[in-house]
């Protein structure tokens, strides 16, 4: 599987989300780089994060699809 975006203009927004993500679970920028954090570390807070990235994602493209159900059955 390709960590690439299936859209190549969707990684600035993809960075954006995960910049307002770690704000909201307290993780400051110098956590995201993790260049001076020791990989178990840097491990820790991205899973976190990815998590919560993967959920939102889910959640947005369930709501998406469900508009676009809506739409199709009117």
């Amino acid at each position: 599987m390709s960590k690439k975006p299936a859209i190549s203009n969707a990684k600035q927004a993809l960075n954006q989300m995960k910049l307002e993500i770690a704000n909201e679970l307290g993780i400051s920028n110098s956590h995201i780089d993790g260049s001076n954090d020791t990989s178990y570390k840097n491990g820790h807070i991205g899973g976190n994060l990815g998590g919560v990235m993967s959920r939102r994602l889910v959640e947005m493209g369930e709501e998406q699809l469900l508009r676009e159900y809506n739409k199709k059955n009117k």
